[in-house]
């Protein structure tokens, strides 16, 4: 029986396997950390927040560098999984217009800013660049929505792609913050499978875009090479 693709075009490298390690290491200390903290009472705390206030401070500060996990996760303890998926999908979509929006005020400022991630993007042309960015590993939320309109991406191609998996990938953190006054060993367990499954799938789907960008030229319809 043949694996999977996403099975069979994944290696074990020394790297991969350390981050493996680190990320068991991680869950460890904050299951160590989970225990110290009375999460419950921090539940009934959040739930008596403003709703509007800590919208939008979910929406205003990863575009300012903010940890976007942990805005997600604190969204995800004051609204609960479906209404914190909702509210922080329109939060992303606030962000990626108001970056855009932004750079576009100001391209030389954001160009300037963001020229190491830049570097780091191939030529290619729209679609397959917003995907390249958006899955690329170790790039910063808000440097994924700047870096976009830097180099040319047009506004409908931007959140076509960018939205969803800014969506898809906003779910384990809100998910986790919802469940985390109750963390049962049956939710532990769904969640870690849930994170490893996302975790796995972008990594492939990630791989299997930067081989085709290598090796497919543009087809003759395409916009521009970006540079």
């Amino acid at each position: 029986m043949q694996a999977p693709a996403f099975i069979a075009d994944f290696e074990f490298t020394p790297r991969k396997i350390l981050i493996g390690f680190l990320v068991i290491l991680a869950l460890v200390g904050l299951t160590l950390l989970y225990r110290q903290i009375d999460v419950p009472a921090l539940h009934r705390r959040a739930e008596g927040m403003n709703g509007f206030v800590i919208f939008f401070l979910v929406t205003l500060l990863p575009m300012l560098g903010f940890p976007v996990s942990v805005a997600h996760a604190v969204a995800g303890v004051r609204f609960g999984t479906a209404l914190g998926i909702a509210l922080v999908a329109i939060s992303i979509v606030l962000q990626m217009l108001a970056s855009y929006a932004l750079v576009k005020a100001a391209p030389k400022l954001f160009a300037r800013r963001f020229e190491p991630l830049r570097k780091r993007l191939p030529k290619g042309a729209h679609k397959p660049v917003t995907l390249f960015t958006m899955l690329l590993p170790g790039a910063p939320y808000f440097a994924q929505n700047y870096v976009l309109p830097v180099i040319g991406v047009p506004l409908p191609t931007y959140l076509l792609w960018g939205v969803p998996i800014h969506i898809l990938k906003s779910t384990v953190g809100i998910i986790f913050g919802d469940m985390s006054d109750h963390l049962t060993p049956l939710r532990v367990t769904g969640f870690v499978a849930y994170v490893l499954v996302t975790t796995v799938t972008c990594a492939w789907a990630f791989r299997r875009l930067q081989v085709q960008m290598k090796s497919r030229p543009p087809a003759a319809g395409d916009r521009k090479r970006l540079a």
